[in-house]
Order: structure tokens, then sequence, then C-alpha cells
């Protein structure tokens, strides 16, 4: 068995103010991790740290981008215990958009659709959470009961097969400091 993580975070911008709002949960964006130092994180946001006009799929790291400039951004960790194949499948998945990136655009009208509880599913088009869980379902990781367009960000706060690992400040984050001991902090 592997593991992989999953990690929602807070940074404050102005974009995640509106979701955590109208998510009415205190994450607003979703990433994916390969590896328990989370380097990199896969995810759908800003391509440039200073504005969010331009997105689409990122490679995130804890100290760099825009972590590096919200260095207050909150974060939870989760893990989710895989197998081989489904850690292969994962990566393959997650590659297959990396290497065709452009390809790939950030669906500003899921944000809109989702504030209103309606899915929406466009070709080569994610926002965080639709991508995260496309990629789990795709590498058969059926976490979720209704379909990835239909997942937000608090669609992972709390869910019963992910592992609470960490919550806290993302930029304190590091794995052999915590050993997998959960740390809580208010939010």
């Amino acid at each position: 068995m592997k593991k992989i993580y999953i990690i929602t975070t807070y940074t404050g911008t102005v974009l995640s103010y509106l979701i955590r709002n109208i998510s009415k949960t205190p994450y607003a964006h979703v990433s994916i991790a390969l590896n328990q130092e989370l380097n990199p994180m896969y995810s759908f946001g800003r391509l440039n740290p200073k504005t969010p006009i331009f997105a689409g799929f990122v490679e995130e790291n804890i100290n760099e981008g825009l972590y590096a400039i919200r260095t207050n951004t909150m974060c939870r960790v989760y893990s989710l215990e895989v197998t081989e194949l489904q850690y292969e499948r994962l990566y393959e998945n997650i590659m297959v958009v990396s290497n065709s990136r452009k390809s790939y655009d950030y669906d500003i009208m899921a944000l809109i659709y989702l504030s209103i509880n309606k899915p929406r599913e466009a070709d080569y088009k994610y926002v965080c959470s639709h991508f995260v869980a496309d990629m789990l379902k795709k590498s058969g990781l059926n976490i979720f009961d209704k379909e990835p367009c239909a997942i937000r960000p608090n669609d992972f706060y709390d869910l019963a097969h992910l592992t609470l690992e960490y919550e806290g400040l993302l930029s304190k984050y590091n794995a052999l400091e915590h050993s997998y001991i959960p740390i809580v902090a208010e939010i």
C-alpha cells in the first residue's frame, strides 16, 4: 500500500474568500500530492501568483508562488491509502493533464454553476475540486457518491475515506516534524 495526499487550503485572497463564503467551509482550494513532502502538489489554479486572471493546471510547492506570498495560508493535509496500481494510475492520469496542460483551461463558469448547486462539465476544463476528484475516479478511487464535476472543496472536509494528518499553516508543514500527528489550529 502507498499513500497519496489531498491538501485543502485557504490563502485569504479575494477569490478564495469568495469561494469560502459560497461553499461555507474553511478551505477554498484543493490539491493532490503523491508524496509525504507534498512536492509538488497538483491542481488547477492561478498560473501567476499575483493575479487570478490567468489560471490552469499548476504544480504547486509549499514555499513558492502564491504560497511564498501568502505565508499565512491555512491548510488541512489528508492521506488516503491506495494500492500500487491505483497509485500508478493516478500518476499516469495526472501526467496526461500535465503533458498537455496547454489544452486545459480553468473553468471559471463552473465556479458560478457550483455556487447555485448546478454541476458543470466541459471538455478540457477544470476547477481544483473537479480536477482532484476526476483524477481519483479515473484511478479507481471512488470516494464520492457524485460525479467529479459536482465536487466542491468542502466535499473533502472531514470525508470518511481520508485521514487528517495535519492542520495549520502550510508554511509550517514539514513531514519530518509532525510525523503524522495532527496539529489542529483555530480557523
